[in-house]
């Protein structure tokens, strides 16, 4: 085998080496901002449904109030 022969393997195997620990890290990456982004999108579910049953919870509170101060009207009303 020629010198130059020699060199141009060790060049192509140093190049594939360098293409595939590039994709491995670019894979990599991808990887973890989806991961990332997926982890956001589960928060901001979790977060819009206990949004959500808060202003379910405080309209029945409100609900709950008004209804509370008519039968104290009322009672007020029979008693007074």
């Amino acid at each position: 085998m020629s010198n130059t022969s020699i060199k141009d393997t060790i060049k192509t195997i140093c190049q594939g080496a360098l293409g595939a620990m590039t994709f491995g890290a670019y894979h990599q990456f991808t990887t973890n901002k989806i991961i990332e982004l997926n982890n956001q999108n589960q928060d901001l579910k979790q977060q819009l449904t206990l949004d959500k049953l808060q202003a379910t919870h405080a309209k029945e509170i409100a609900e709950m109030k008004s209804h509370i101060r008519r039968l104290e009207e009322q009672r007020r009303w029979w008693f007074f």
